[in-house]
């Protein structure tokens, strides 16, 4: 059996060297022999000792989370033209920046692709990828080679070779891969620029993205592998309402709010899990999961346990739900915090404080408040759009819910300071 995940991740601190991770879970499996590698965008810590820079978040990389091989960028990078793949070159008459794309791009490259469906002199800064490499000081390599176009069938080209690998050597493996699409800056090639109206740059690189995993599946399809494998897939947050985007709604079935806000249109997304030998049938699945399911999800597939089997597990197993009752409700609430804003979410019921608008502005009846409650309770299964606050229409559930609230709390910080000491920084 072979594991695909596909998701982004971000942090602002570095992922300490003994979480217990999916890579890890692979190597202790007695069904195989597990090759790992881990694609795309990193952005958990340094990926090289950088003690003597200012921002320095703590070296941690792919290969201390257990990882055999990566390919990866420290954080986000463009959705084409990934790796200064439009060859910088200097130039004294640029021509008309595009209208699309973030202000930071300068007329210093060649056949660049920064927005507006065509090539241009106008260029993003090197965004370069890094691996492994013992050989070095500090232990990994850049990757030399420019990358001119769609950056996730890079990605996905990347993965061809692993996959091709494993094919030789017969070993299972365990694929995480992050791509950038469809994170800022995201700059449409022009073939998918053109193929749209309204947000071409927007729709253009998501339609990159749907080509280039149905790459990805015709590869495992060709290769007779897609009736033993497990496939995740999922985004990390909520759209963004970036100046090239005329309205972010569309995006979220117009939940509130947007990324970077724990309203549910910064934190509810799409996701789908593929494993025929487990699920049979299309199934909705109503249950609230997270990417911290993801991890208990493999462990319970390959039969390990933590390391740390004494230290608190945020996430539960999906396999009970998948291949059974698909209403089921969870055992552990969810929790998602930004900055001061922080709420906890134990199946229909969500209480939140401190609301923050996220990277867009606040929505009606917010944007007309002058002053924010302490606390804010709301049935998600009625009023998804956040529209009610039930605080003290629900007593009993507000209290039963804020008893949650304090114990995670307290549950987290323990874990910080007596686990994995991050807290300690």
């Amino acid at each position: 059996m072979c594991v695909l995940m596909m998701y982004l991740v971000a942090m602002f601190f570095s992922l300490p060297h003994s979480e217990f991770t999916i890579a890890k879970a692979a190597k202790k499996s007695k069904l195989g022999d597990y090759a790992t590698i881990m694609l795309g965008k990193w952005h958990l810590g340094d990926l090289w000792n950088k003690t003597n820079l200012r921002g320095f978040a703590g070296q941690s990389n792919p290969s201390d989370a257990g990882f055999d091989e990566w390919m990866m960028t420290e954080a986000e990078a463009s959705s084409s033209m990934s790796n200064c793949g439009c060859f910088p070159v200097d130039h004294a008459h640029p021509g008309p920046k595009p209208p699309s794309g973030p202000s930071g791009v300068t007329p210093h490259g060649d056949h660049c692709v920064v927005g507006g469906g065509f090539e241009s002199d106008w260029c993003y800064p090197c965004t370069n990828y890094y691996s492994p490499n013992s050989s070095t000081r500090i232990n990994v390599s850049a990757l030399s080679e420019k990358i001119p176009g769609d950056d996730t069938l890079f990605i996905v080209g990347q993965f061809e070779k692993f996959l091709n690998a494993r094919i030789a050597d017969k070993r299972p493996f365990l694929a995480h891969l992050c791509t950038h699409s469809i994170h800022e800056p995201h700059p449409s090639m022009p073939e998918y620029y053109h193929q749209y109206q309204n947000d071409p740059d927007y729709l253009g690189t998501l339609t990159q993205l749907d080509t280039a995993l149905g790459q990805l599946f015709q590869l495992l399809e060709t290769n007779n592998m897609m009736d033993n494998i497990v496939i995740f897939q999922t985004s990390d947050n909520g759209p963004h309402q970036g100046e090239e985007r005329s309205n972010i709604l569309y995006s979220s079935q117009f939940l509130r709010q947007c990324k970077a806000s724990i309203f549910e249109g910064g934190i509810r997304v799409p996701g789908w899990m593929y494993a025929p030998m487990l699920i049979n049938e299309f199934k909705n699945v109503t249950t609230p999961a997270t990417t911290a399911d993801f991890l208990p999800t493999i462990m319970d597939l390959l039969g390990v346990e933590s390391d740390h089997p004494d230290w608190v597990m945020d996430g539960i197993s999906l396999l009970p739900i998948v291949t059974g009752n698909i209403t089921q409700r969870r055992s552990k609430p969810l929790v998602f915090k930004w900055a001061s804003s922080q709420a906890i979410i134990d199946n229909e019921w969500k209480l939140m404080n401190k609301p923050n608008a996220g990277q867009c502005d606040f929505q009606e009846p917010y944007s007309s408040m002058k002053k924010f409650d302490d606390f804010y309770l709301f049935n998600l299964d009625d009023d998804y759009h956040e529209l009610n606050q039930l605080v003290t229409k629900e007593p009993a559930q507000y209290q039963r819910m804020l008893a949650l609230y304090n114990n995670l709390t307290a549950s987290i910080n323990m874990s910080k300071y007596t686990e994995t000491k991050c807290g300690l920084k």
